[in-house]
């Protein structure tokens, strides 16, 4: 039985081939356009930032001085998010941006929980993503240092210009990745479903399945006989 609902459903598909193949063929067309010519690059440059609260004792990290820092690592994720830095970013750089601009590019994280921050810059421009990511670390320094009266922030890592830049958005391959699952995911359940709306008798499966009915006969068609 399973066999035959396999069988079943393969002959629907293979009936509505065409369809089952030219939609997947156009979602990779559109989805290829538009990631090659439509979409603009984004490139990623990175900065990272050590929060380290001083220890009381030369020489001696305690675990209550690492617990400390981990818990300013998310007051200082806040403080380079802010109005504030954003616009002495802007006036570092002298960027033609709006701070709601500025902030859409900037992604700050902190792997693990650790005492790192990392800032990470999306822009067109991979020459201006590495300025930026480098003035908001040096910003950052400079601000939390007034804001926090504690000079506990370091630059542990510039960002630097790549030899061959190459673009973090879009993914290519993955556009066209799921232009195909999907093309293929519609076309299939398109084929299923003008199979089902067609109530048509076209074979003698059809009358025995659906009328119950014995066939007695045939007539064959003679359209294409010479």
């Amino acid at each position: 039985m399973e066999e035959l609902e396999l069988r079943q459903y393969w002959n629907i598909i293979r009936k509505r081939m065409k369809l089952v193949v030219s939609i997947p063929i156009i979602a990779l067309i559109i989805s290829g356009v538009f990631s090659y010519f439509v979409i603009t690059p984004k490139y990623e440059a990175s900065s990272t930032l050590l929060v380290n609260e001083r220890s009381s004792q030369a020489n001696n990290i305690q675990i209550s001085a690492i617990d400390a820092s981990q818990a300013l690592v998310k007051t200082y994720t806040q403080i380079i998010k802010s109005a504030t830095v954003e616009n002495a970013v802007k006036a570092d750089l002298g960027l033609n941006l709006t701070a709601a601009q500025l902030g859409s590019m900037i992604a700050v994280s902190s792997p693990n929980q650790s005492q790192v921050i990392q800032v990470s810059v999306t822009s067109p421009n991979v020459k201006q993503a590495v300025r930026i990511a480098n003035s908001v670390a040096a910003v950052t320094q400079h601000e939390t240092t007034k804001i926090m009266h504690s000079n506990n922030v370091q630059i542990l890592d510039k960002a630097t210009l790549p030899a061959n830049p190459s673009p973090v958005k879009p993914n290519k391959k993955l556009n066209l990745a799921i232009a195909l699952v999907l093309g293929l995911m519609v076309s299939i359940g398109l084929a299923f479903l003008l199979e089902y709306l067609d109530t048509r008798i076209k074979s003698e499966e059809d009358v025995d399945r659906y009328l119950k009915l014995p066939v007695l006969g045939t007539i064959m068609d003679y359209e294409n006989e010479v």
